[in-house]
């Protein structure tokens, strides 16, 4: 598809310059290994949905294609006829690259004439990728709300897109690309309307269908981990100095409010902030005003050195019944080194303590296969888990996403080749760190941390010395037979996974009750 940027004043939706415009958003809300899989209920996005209530805002309609499955192509065009949309808006993130490379060669063989904007996080980070892609005529780069609000305005008016409008790359007719400075991101949250939940079949949901709305007060985050998209994001913009924001407190109440008012089902609120204390002051005066006007059951993400006792008194006074945290690895050098996370693990451990001791959950969150990391390096990231007593862990493979530091750090080992598209589970090959040790650990994570936790319970010191490192050159021995239990252990997780998902759309009543008993002791 190549853009006529000169559009003539009747486009693909028969508009002119006096009509508000049709933007259509095409939403691929799903995972590689679930493409196929019909049935499988959606997922809230605050991006979407704060860019639709500011188009709306200025008298546009908006629609959402909101795909839970790769469609074939007939069903695709057929759908996106259906819609007689004037612009749309392809929502990418990095793990769908593939799918949405090839819908968007569908809509350049079959609806070249109309525009197509890319944005979202891969977009903002891998703009050279995705505005050569056939199909894609724009790329959006950044927060979109007042961009997208001032390109389309602009081309209502005049029947042109503005290619020297900050925030954008065009594709020109001749295959050559304009690539415009960032827009500013707004630094006051409470600017912005609040988002269009009608946009979504809300209550329908994945997590409103147990009871759950996700909600976020804030954008951005402080910090600069290696492995996270949140630094590079920041980076892409001239200021950095205040790029983690948070509406105010009165603001943020008002929309859990609207929430809960859209969904009086909601009993649960899944804060999705990266850090929600990350201003202790702020977070102190939501607080309050959410024990007052909400008083709804929480969980929400916080970071181990950003908790005192006194926030986790607060946390649990207010409803907090859940915390996920970053753990990521167990060994301070390697955290330090390579994540750019200086955390001690005797605070780590303590936090954990306070945290539990208001009746609070902890789940942390943990990264196998890192670049340089080793399984002993494992060993210890399963060692912590067990010392801090977490009631969960959330275990991922190391994905080395576009412009991130610890991408560079595994081309530079050796571990990646620059390009190499992301897909399966295990990215890096590491001499050191054989792939299939790599699928062991991660499937045997909870059951190890157990054994461990078993040992740490002996109160003699020698004895817990002694049964650790016997265990320790059990699993690390070339005799054990890793891979057959990392395969049987895959198989396991991912049938147990499947029956969650059955049990969540057939029976979302019957998951809700065994999720509330789950907590009853919170």
């Amino acid at each position: 598809m190549v853009i006529n940027l000169i559009l003539t004043v009747t486009g693909a939706g028969g508009y002119s310059k006096s009509m508000a415009l049709h933007f259509l958003f095409v939403y691929p809300d799903f995972l590689e290994n679930t493409k196929h899989v019909r049935g499988i209920p959606g997922n809230y996005s605050e991006g979407i949905a704060s860019i639709s209530a500011t188009l709306k805002r200025e008298g546009h309609s908006v629609s959402l294609y909101h795909q839970t499955y790769m469609p074939d192509k007939r069903d695709f065009v057929l759908k996106i006829r259906a819609y007689h949309p004037d612009i749309i808006g392809f929502s990418l993130r990095t793990t769908i690259m593939a799918c949405a490379a090839e819908m968007l060669g569908w809509l350049n063989e079959a609806l070249p004439e109309i525009p197509v904007i890319a944005g979202g996080y891969h977009p903002t980070l891998a703009p050279e990728e995705v505005i050569a892609l056939p199909g894609v005529d724009i790329v959006s780069r950044g927060e979109g709300e007042f961009p997208l609000r001032d390109l389309i305005n602009g081309f209502d008016r005049t029947g042109y897109f503005n290619t020297s409008e900050p925030g954008f790359w065009f594709k020109q007719p001749d295959g050559t690309v304009i690539r415009n400075v960032m827009r500013p991101y707004p630094a006051d949250l409470d600017e912005l309307p609040f988002p269009d939940l009608d946009l979504f079949d809300y209550q329908n949901l994945k997590s409103n269908r147990i009871g759950t709305a996700e909600v976020i007060v804030s954008r951005g985050c402080l910090y600069s981990c290696t492995y996270c998209a949140n630094a590079n994001i920041r980076n892409t913009y001239e200021e950095k100095r205040s790029y983690a924001r948070f509406r105010s407190p009165e603001n943020a109440a008002e929309l859990l409010a609207r929430v809960l008012r859209k969904d009086p089902g909601v009993k649960y609120l899944n804060f999705n902030d990266a850090i929600l204390n990350m201003f202790p002051e702020w977070f102190y005066s939501f607080m309050k005003l959410y024990k007052e006007r909400v008083n709804l059951k929480f969980t929400c993400n916080l970071r181990f050195d950003h908790i005192d006792e006194e926030m986790c008194r607060v946390l649990a006074d207010c409803g907090c019944y859940l915390v996920t945290i970053g753990l990521e690895n167990g060994s301070e050098d390697f955290r330090k080194k390579y994540l750019r996370r200086s955390m001690n693990n005797a605070h780590i451990v303590k936090v954990a303590h306070w945290l539990r001791e208001a009746g609070i959950r902890v789940y942390t969150y943990n990264i196998v296969g890192l670049p340089f990391e080793t399984l002993a390096l494992t060993l210890e990231t399963v060692k912590l888990n067990a010392r801090l007593q977490a009631d969960n862990e959330i275990v991922s493979f190391f994905c080395p996403y576009p412009a991130t530091d610890l991408r560079d750090i595994s081309i530079a080992g050796g571990f990646l080749k620059p390009g190499a598209p992301l897909s399966g589970k295990v990215f890096l090959r590491m001499p050191d760190y054989p792939r299939h040790d790599i699928i062991y650990a991660r499937y045997s994570f909870h059951r190890l941390v157990r054994a461990y936790r078993k040992i740490y319970r002996d109160p003699d010191p020698a004895k817990v010395a002694k049964r650790e490192a016997g265990l320790d050159r059990r699993i690390l021995s070339p005799r054990h037979p890793r891979l057959i239990i990392g395969v049987l252990r895959a198989l396991g997780h991912h049938t147990i996974v499947g029956l969650k998902r059955i049990s969540a759309r057939f029976t979302p009543v019957l998951y809700r009750k065994l999720r509330q008993l789950k907590y009853s002791a919170n």
